[in-house]
């Protein structure tokens, strides 16, 4: 009885066991089969990185050429806008000092003409009064005026201004007037006083027309414009010296300051 009772659970525990084997065979199956696709997408992945790194390091090169080719660019043009400035740089420092020596030299040449025109020979001044053709002396109008002269040329322009000003004050109808007002604006201008000294040399303009001092302040009052940044006033100014005295000294040192303009 025992043995029929074996045989009929072996009978029936094996279709079990057969199918429970069956189950566990496949399923480790579909696992082993499955490991050869992800090994293969692994090795593509790692293929795209190294890809991608490769095209990476191409551009970072590319750049660096670049950079490179930038860099040496900009350092010529340095190099080619230092020439250039520096080019300009002294043409502007050789036409500065043509004007400054021309303004010296035009300076020293009225020095000349008032020594000359002043000299101890001529010791008394003439005034006129309205209506009048009789010249009356003033031995003290050629010493107010020659000391005032003196302090200007020693370099004592403030000295020098007040002794002109005090001049017009007490002599207002002197043939020296259109001098002395000159030579106020003159004392500005060596104090680089640009304003006062254009109000001083327009005074001589307006005031004495006629005066032999209107070419010396057309010209001054010129550079006066030009040092204020009225670059067109002065150019005007310049024109009217070259137009009206067009064989002085003045003119010539306009049309030298016209032509470093144009340049």
């Amino acid at each position: 009885m025992r043995y029929r009772f074996r045989v009929f659970f072996l009978m029936l525990a094996f279709p079990l066991m057969l199918g429970f084997l069956l189950a566990l065979t496949g399923c480790y199956g579909r696992k082993l089969v499955n490991v050869p696709n992800t090994v293969d997408q692994t090795r593509a992945e790692v293929e795209q990185l190294r890809k991608n790194q490769e095209e990476t390091t191409r551009l970072v090169r590319e750049l660096e050429a670049r950079l490179d080719e930038n860099t040496e660019f900009l350092r010529q043009l340095k190099a080619d806008t230092g020439s250039l400035f520096e080019g300009l740089t002294q043409r502007v420092e050789v036409l500065g000092g043509k004007v400054d020596e021309n303004v010296e030299r035009f300076t020293r040449l009225s020095e000349k003409v008032d020594e000359v025109k002043y000299s101890p020979r001529v010791q008394t001044d003439t005034l006129k009064a309205p209506g009048d053709t009789v010249a009356v002396a003033f031995p003290e109008a050629t010493r107010a005026y020659r000391d005032a002269y003196l302090d200007i040329t020693a370099g004592k322009y403030e000295l020098a201004r007040m002794g002109f000003e005090e001049f017009l004050k007490n002599f207002p109808q002197s043939e020296l007037a259109d001098n002395a007002q000159y030579w106020i604006g003159e004392s500005y201008y060596a104090k680089e006083q640009y304003q006062e000294a254009y109000g001083a040399f327009r005074k001589v303009l307006d005031n004495y027309p006629e005066g032999d001092k209107v070419p010396g302040a057309l010209l001054k009052t010129a550079y006066c414009s030009f040092a204020l940044g009225r670059k067109e006033e002065g150019r005007k100014y310049l024109q009217e010296l070259i137009s009206k005295y067009p064989l002085s000294e003045e003119a010539r040192l306009a049309k030298e300051k016209m032509e470093a303009l144009s340049n």
